[in-house]
């Protein structure tokens, strides 16, 4: 197990070098799309280097540092972008609006502002470090040089599937909604880095795998709906003190936000009681 683990785990690494590589040279020209798969094989690589800690070659310190700082760039473009798009939707349903130049125009600047933080990313002084921070990963030793494991994999996807627990359990226990919203942020982080750290390494599991990363998949989706949901609502909050903007207009969008919200909430709650994460260490047989 150990040599096959080591080997899954180098080809998964390469090939998301390889994805994260490819898309470098379009996201200067602020390509969303370029944006979001750069974004998705760093997060993927991240994962695996935080499961498999002590198996996969550690980074040294000033190469985490740098990506990092790739990865943060990458999600706040990532994040503007979607946000955008979020509104945008909200302003071409049927309803009329008080002051719909206005919406358009705080959507029209978030849209230039993801653009601006990719384009930075290919400017000269950031290019550099951007090729930097790819170069760290690129440079990472090959398999020959990843230790043999400690534990079973499956032991160390139960530690990250642990996690994900404690934070659902922070979330149901609180009546507080800033404290379930951090709950939640911190439980779709989880899902995500367990979902990615088993694709890693599937093929150690047969069929099994699909076990725990078919709900896992969906429930990313639902906790990041209800993600996006209260990222918008906290725009929307500051956008109605921006001059120009109707104070009607921006209640009339938090209430979509906070439906779309709650409803993200109760069908993950439902989701999570029909269908939910198995335990690696009871559902991950070889």
């Amino acid at each position: 197990m150990g040599s096959k683990g080591r080997t899954l785990l180098a080809a998964y690494i390469a090939f998301q070098l390889t994805e994260l590589e490819g898309q470098l040279p379009l996201i200067g020209a602020a390509d969303p799309e370029a944006v979001h798969n750069a974004r998705l094989a760093l997060r993927r690589i991240r994962s695996v280097l935080s499961c498999y800690r002590g198996l996969v070659p550690k980074l040294p310190r000033p190469a985490r540092q740098e990506v990092r700082w790739l990865a943060t760039s990458l999600g706040e473009s990532r994040d503007a972008y979607v946000l955008a798009q979020r509104i945008r939707l909200s302003l071409d349903t049927k309803d009329s609006w008080n002051a719909p130049e206005s919406l358009r125009l705080a959507v029209e600047e978030l849209e230039s502002s993801s653009a601006q933080l990719a384009s930075t990313l290919g400017r000269r002084k950031r290019s550099r470090r951007t090729v930097r921070a790819a170069r760290a990963l690129v440079d990472a030793p090959d398999a020959k040089e990843y230790k043999p494991p400690t534990a079973d994999l499956a032991e160390r996807l139960q530690v990250q599937w642990e996690r994900l627990q404690h934070s659902l359990a922070e979330e149901a226990g609180s009546d507080d909604p800033d404290v379930r919203n951090a709950a939640l942020h911190q439980a779709r982080k989880d899902v995500k880095c367990l979902r990615y750290s088993v694709e890693a390494v599937a093929d150690a599991f047969s069929h099994h795998a699909a076990g725990v990363i078919q709900p896992a998949i969906g429930l990313q989706r639902l906790l990041g709906e209800q993600h996006d949901a209260v990222v918008a609502g906290d725009w929307i909050r500051e956008l109605a003190n921006t001059a120009g903007v109707d104070a009607g207009d921006a209640q009339r969008l938090e209430e979509m936000e906070v439906r779309r919200r709650l409803n993200a909430e109760e069908e993950f709650r439902m989701a999570i009681a029909e269908y939910p994460v198995p335990a690696p260490r009871r559902a991950l047989t070889f």
